[in-house]
């Protein structure tokens, strides 16, 4: 059975060769809230993902940073535990696991902040043409002509 997870990134993925690929180790955690203790805690998450195309690389290494809202998903997980900075730590890893989504806008450390002015929006995006208003209009199709014969 497949699981997918979306998350936020705790950390920057962790960059490593993988013979002709690159490997991208990160970590996610989703908040729920515990029934029980009446506490809102947090589910640990980890997978590796691989990049093999140099742009790819490239876009992984400035997208999977901290704050990043990113989807996994993969067909298999097992609990991995180990020490961490509290005592034992768990976590679920995502065996085999695929990108499904890179999301969020965080900021990088020591990243430089652009001048450039913000692009225009786009057309679905304008007044009269979003999804909140009441008034929009129906979209018409052009008229097909169905009384030609099949050409073949």
């Amino acid at each position: 059975m497949a699981t997918s997870i979306t998350g936020k990134l705790n950390k920057h993925a962790q960059i490593f060769p993988a013979g002709e690929s690159t490997g991208f180790g990160i970590r996610l955690g989703v908040k729920f809230y515990n029934r029980e203790t009446k506490q809102e805690e947090w589910t640990n998450y980890q997978a590796v993902v691989f990049a093999k195309a140099a742009t790819q690389v490239q876009f992984y290494t400035q997208a999977l940073v901290e704050g990043a809202i990113v989807e996994i998903s993969g067909d298999k997980q097992r609990i991995r535990q180990f020490q961490g900075q509290n005592g034992q730590q768990l976590s679920i890893e995502i065996l085999d696991a695929k990108l499904g989504f890179i999301g969020g806008n965080p900021v990088q450390a020591g990243a430089p902040q652009s001048n450039r002015s913000p692009s225009p929006a786009p057309a679905y995006n304008t007044p009269g043409t979003s999804y909140g208003q009441q008034n929009r209009q129906p979209a018409v199709a052009p008229a097909v002509d169905f009384s030609d014969d099949i050409p073949f």
